[in-house]
């Protein structure tokens, strides 16, 4: 990320320290609670379009009943959708960045949206590259073992 001749959207994010560096400049500290849904394309590059969405529900366990999908959960609706969302954007991958504010300590809510939002990934087969949290001193990189 220091070749200043390439743009933001040109750049190849092949690790994930790219990818958070890329978010700590796109999106800097928490303001407020919030799901970006963002899309990495086939050649590692950030995708269009970037989505925050500040609505989402508190609980991601909360049944829901749609008409495509029956009642599920809403960490399920909302992957399903994701999904659906990166197929018809022609992008390889999702990423989820969950903003808040407050410290980088993890927090219940944040554990439960990463851990509902991976396993309905895995079951969904959407490809989740990667889950952040933004908080107010910048963003941090949710691992596996961080949630379960």
């Amino acid at each position: 990320m220091t070749d200043t001749n390439t743009t933001l959207r040109e750049l190849v994010l092949d690790h994930d320290d790219d990818l958070r560096d890329l978010l700590q400049v796109l999106l800097r500290q928490a303001n407020l609670r919030q799901m970006w849904l963002m899309f990495i394309d086939e050649h590692g590059r950030l995708g269009d379009p970037l989505m925050p969405m500040n609505d989402y529900p508190d609980d991601p366990h909360e049944e829901v009943e749609v008409d495509d999908l029956g009642l599920v959960d809403q960490a399920h609706l909302l992957m399903h959708r994701s999904g659906l969302l990166r197929e018809a954007t022609g992008n390889a991958s999702v990423v989820l960045v969950w903003e808040r504010v407050g410290p980088s300590t993890l927090d219940e809510d944040d554990r439960a949206w990463a851990s509902a939002m991976a396993d309905a990934a895995s079951s969904l087969a959407v490809p989740l590259r990667a889950q952040f949290l933004l908080h107010n001193r910048g963003v941090r990189q949710l691992h596996p073992d961080d949630y379960l």
